[in-house]
């Protein structure tokens, strides 16, 4: 496998936690596909950026941080996986309480026309052998 196409992924992914971290709604849905599907496990399927722009827009309330382990990564020309696990931590706005969550996750990037790697598919889960 394409060492340097992996690479590619990677750096995509670092270009999502960054634009999360720093809670930036309009470079976070610079990164995503057109066609995005984002399956959370606590949401339905959610298509489409504008659709996928109000979830993120409800969840930057708490100020998440995400750290993320990776696990696998899969690279082709034009499309790229790669998973792992996630934990989110922020600040419940209404009582000030940490809040929190852990859980894996796929992400899909498809390279477009522009030759950018956009996220077209994405989801999580909340599995019980999750460790960071």
């Amino acid at each position: 496998m394409n060492e340097n196409l992996k690479n590619e992924i990677r750096n995509a992914l670092d270009k999502w936690l960054q634009a999360f971290n720093n809670n930036d709604l309009d470079a976070l849905m610079d990164l995503y596909d057109p066609e995005i599907n984002y399956a959370n496990s606590n949401k339905p399927i959610e298509v489409g950026i504008t659709t996928v722009k109000e979830g993120f827009a409800q969840s930057f309330a708490i100020k998440p941080q995400v750290t993320f382990k990776e696990e696998q990564v899969i690279a082709t020309t034009d499309l790229g996986f790669i998973a792992g696990q996630f934990r989110v931590s922020g600040t419940d706005p209404e009582d000030g309480n940490a809040v929190g969550e852990a859980g894996r996750v796929v992400a899909i990037f498809r390279k477009n026309t522009e030759n950018q790697w956009k996220l077209v598919f994405d989801m999580d889960n909340r599995p019980p052998d999750v460790t960071i």
